[in-house]
């Protein structure tokens, strides 16, 4: 298998991808994809584009389906991507402790397309730096979820490259990493044990006993259309709580995008605090 898709064989593809994870691949990208799955079907000793379809669509194929969903998948990530994200994150921080009446209150956070778990643990490192050891005694939960159960599986190892730090300043990297023999850099191992990490298509909704207070959206929503990033925010707007921000990616824009979140500031939004009030005339 040496072709790239045919428009027919790449539009049954694309179908495929929209339906199960709401991606929408352009038909720019008809490289990009058959090279994805072009490694999928020489892996597994397909011996054509059309024969692996039939196989992902059988009832009983969810591993190999799971395989294929990981290849199609972006996921590049790092430390601290977006610094005006983390700066409005520490402001919020810093403001939620001096509220006595919110401080000490445990803290739920969501990272969702969590990818190897740069964002979830930076949360944790912010925190760390404005709340201090043991977050002054505040109990927090984090959790990371992703439609990949490889990349899951990186994020709960904790092994970085130097890529993932290259925006992270050298004294972060001295007191929260550990650098191995095979030039790695290791997450704090105390740390890493207050994320939990989930599979979870931001299609569906997401299971949860209590709603979250922050919420980060990143990078994702680039590649849905409209219909799924409506789908999406409906969704995490149900497991957010009154007042919660979500932080999107710089790049995604939710103009002309139904969802219930208030513009806070570019790339930012807020769930209202209370419900809004629609005009009748």
């Amino acid at each position: 298998m040496d072709r790239d898709l045919t428009p027919d064989e790449f539009q049954r593809f694309h179908d495929l991808i929209y339906k199960v994870a709401g991606i929408h691949y352009p038909k720019e990208k008809i490289e990009l994809l058959s090279n994805r799955i072009r490694k999928r079907v020489r892996a597994i000793n397909c011996h054509s584009y059309d024969a692996y379809l039939q196989q992902l669509q059988q009832a009983g194929e969810s591993t190999e389906q799971q395989a294929f969903l990981d290849s199609i998948t972006t996921n590049e990530t790092y430390f601290f991507r977006c610094q005006r994200h983390w700066d409005y994150f520490k402001s919020w921080v810093q403001q939620r402790h001096a509220d006595p009446a919110r401080r000490g209150q445990p803290l739920r956070i969501w990272s969702a397309a969590a990818s190897t778990g740069a964002e979830a643990y930076t949360i944790l490192i912010v925190l760390q730096q404005v709340l201090g050891p043991g977050f002054g005694g505040t109990q927090v939960e984090v959790l990371g979820t992703d439609l990949s159960m490889h990349v899951l599986a990186e994020a709960r190892a904790g092994l970085y490259r130097n890529y993932a730090l290259a925006q992270t300043a050298p004294d972060v990297v001295n007191k929260f990493f550990t650098r191995t023999e095979r030039e790695q850099f290791e997450f704090d191992k105390n740390l890493r044990k207050l994320v939990r990490f989930q599979r979870h298509n931001l299609m569906e909704p997401l299971k949860v006993s209590q709603p979250f207070e922050f919420i980060f959206l990143r990078n994702v929503m680039i590649y849905f259309d409209q219909p799924s990033r409506e789908k999406v925010l409906q969704h995490v707007f149900a497991v957010a709580q009154p007042g919660c921000p979500l932080i999107v990616g710089e790049s995604e824009s939710l103009l002309n995008t139904q969802h219930g979140f208030q513009y806070v500031k570019p790339s930012i939004f807020q769930k209202p605090v209370a419900p809004l009030v629609r005009s009748k005339a």
